[in-house]
Order: C-alpha cells, then structure tokens, then sequence
C-alpha cells in the first residue's frame, strides 16, 4: 500500500459494519475487522470463509481482509480512519474499550445518534488526552444487510452524505482524507447538524406503531414496512414529528434536510419524483426491496435503537430550550406503553450528550 493511501478499521460485524470493510476492500485499500470478543462467533465466520463476499450497488467481488481479529488495539495500530459498524448500542462499548489505545491524528466515525458528543464525553471521564477525532455521518451511506457472516447484499447506497468532526473545524480535513474512498461524504456544519438530521427516528417508529396489529398478526410475514405500512395517514405523523425536528435543528445548525426532500436530495440516483412523500415511501425501489421485510415484532430495532438514541434525546432537549414536541412526545409514550419499556428513563438525556444547562449559543460554541 501506498504510504499516502489512508488505512481503515472497522469495528463490528453486523450489516454495517461487513459492509463498510468489503466496500473499502473492494476500492483497493487496507482495512481491518474487529469484533468485541462476546461476538467472535461472527468473525470466525468471515475467518473460515477468507473474507467477504458482496454484491450490489457498492461494489461486486470478494473482499480480502487486512486483518479479522477480536483483538482491538491491534486492529486500530496505525490506522487513519475508525468506523463504529454498529448500532447505536455498540458506540459506547466500542469507544471505552479503546480509550487508552486511540493514537494522536485518529478519525472514529460514528453513524448519527449523538455519537461524537457522547464520544466527547466518554474521554473526558477516561481522561484522554490523545488528538482523537469524532466523526458522525447523518446516517449509513448504504442500505444494505449481511444474510449471513461474510455475505453482504448492498440494496442501495446515498449519493450525498452530511459528515461533520467534533470539533467542525476539523471536518474538512476527515472529508479530505476519505475523498477517494467515499465521494459521498460532504462536509455539515457541525455534528448537530447530523445527530439532529437523522431520519430514522422520524421514519421507523410511526409505521411499527401504526402497523403494529398487522406486525403481530402476521409476523411481518407476507408484506413490506414501506410498501404497504407508509400509508398516508402514517406519513403525515411523520411530517408532524419533522417539523419539530426542524425547529430543533435551527438555534444550532441552521436549516436541514426536510423529510419530504430527502429522498430526493441523498437518494438521487434512485428518484421517482412523486407527487407525494407516501408514494414515494410506497414505490421506493430500495426501501421496498425484499430484503427489507417488515418486522417480526413490536419490539425491533425500529424502536428500541430511534427511540431511545433518537426521540428521546429530542425530547429532552426540546423541555431544556422550551421548544414543543408534542408529537415526537406522543410517540415515545405510546412505544413505551406497547412494549412495556420507559423510553424517557432509557433514552438519552443532556447529561448524557454533555451538554445539560447550556443554552443553543453555547451548544453551537462548543461543537467548533
């Protein structure tokens, strides 16, 4: 490899995070596949199969590992560029595992979810002093799921990604240094920008909730969440809960994507150009695709990841700046009652984003 070539690591061996290292390998470019050892069954996998089988929009062809080890300070040695490929549940463990190993220049990119101010956090209270850089994307760049370890089928991939560092001042130079690998990714204005601008909390719960009885009826068996679910009355809850997403956004980073636009804006390739946000949802040839079912249950990372890491944060943050929610309120309440789990106790505060009591001026100041 080329000394100027960045080298990757990617952390986790679930849909995303067999992806990111197939995608990376594909181009051409070093990476290495981490796992926590509670889920070294995964890697072995991958391990016994040689690498990674992938097809689809990303890339199509077989994916040769760098390394594939549960070994975690071994796996970031000397590399430019970090990428949690996980859930949201998966940064926390991931960054306090690493926490003494992270060398100075790093880049950890998070997916969304408030990843990099709570990375900011978790530092603080480890005590690290090492230049280590937050990244956080407004969402996945791929649509995409692994069958199985070491097969990935990539349904669909953006063609525009807002990412922004923690501090914003270091966001050109991690766009840089990715530029040939991911095109994609364009520089935000800051990591609110990306955190407060994912549209998975806004998409995912309102059609479980308001499926819910064909969920459990059927087991998710014989239909499509989008397809079917995206209805028009279930839109126009998810239009609600955006605009005051929106209003969230503004005091910090300015205006955002509208949920109407975004299909069109980071999904281009794939337009349909609708009349509707229904109809789009409903013909979305990604969204609809067979290897996105509806779910089998209530109780599915549509709710227990957007809620707690997405609707709930907004919640809060909306009661410190006195800002309404009440439909993202009446969501959470009615998730919480359906799968008897309090998601306001569970979800994500300030004090966890660290940045209780702060006003948006100072929250704007503080993210660079």
């Amino acid at each position: 490899m080329a000394e100027n070539k960045p080298k990757f690591a990617v952390l986790g061996t679930g849909n995303s995070g067999q992806t990111f290292a197939a995608d990376i390998a594909l181009k051409g470019f070093e990476v290495n596949l981490a796992e926590l050892p509670a889920f070294e069954d995964n890697l072995n996998a991958i391990r016994n199969k040689g690498g990674i089988e992938m097809a689809g929009e990303a890339g199509n062809g077989f994916a040769r590992l760098n390394m594939i080890t549960t070994d975690l300070k071994k796996a970031i040695e000397a590399v430019d560029v970090i990428f949690i490929g996980g859930s949201a549940h998966a940064h926390e463990p991931f960054s306090r595992a690493l926490a003494e190993h992270f060398e100075d220049g790093q880049f950890i990119v998070f997916t969304s979810n408030f990843g990099a101010l709570r990375f900011r956090k978790w530092m603080a209270e480890a005590s690290v002093t090492t230049r280590v850089t937050p990244v956080e994307t407004m969402s996945l760049i791929y649509a995409t799921r692994a069958p199985e370890p070491g097969v990935v089928r990539c349904i669909g991939i953006k063609n525009t990604l807002p990412a922004a560092a923690l501090p914003a001042g270091r966001t050109i130079e991690f766009i840089e240094k990715i530029a040939t690998v991911f095109p994609q990714f364009t520089a935000a204005e800051n990591v609110w920008f990306t955190s407060v601008n994912n549209l998975n909390p806004i998409v995912h719960p309102p059609m479980v909730l308001f499926n819910a009885g064909r969920i459990e009826s059927t087991g998710g068996k014989g239909w499509n969440l989008y397809a079917d679910g995206a209805t028009e009355s279930v839109v126009r809850v998810m239009l609600a809960m955006d605009q005051e997403r929106m209003t969230l956004l503004e005091p910090v980073s300015g205006g955002g994507i509208r949920f109407k636009d975004a299909f069109e804006k980071i999904y281009a390739a794939y337009s349909l150009g609708k009349k509707t946000l229904s109809e789009t949802l409903r013909q979305s040839p990604i969204h609809g695709d067979p290897a996105f079912p509806a779910p089998d249950a209530v109780d599915t990372r549509y709710i227990n990841e957007d809620l707690p890491f997405g609707l709930a944060p907004w919640s809060f943050i909306g009661r410190m700046w006195g800002i309404p929610t009440p439909a993202i309120d009446a969501v959470i309440r009615i998730a919480s009652t359906m799968v008897d789990r309090d998601y306001y106790s569970e979800g994500l505060a300030a004090e966890d984003l660290g940045i209780a009591g702060l006003k948006p001026e100072d929250v704007k100041n503080l993210l660079g």
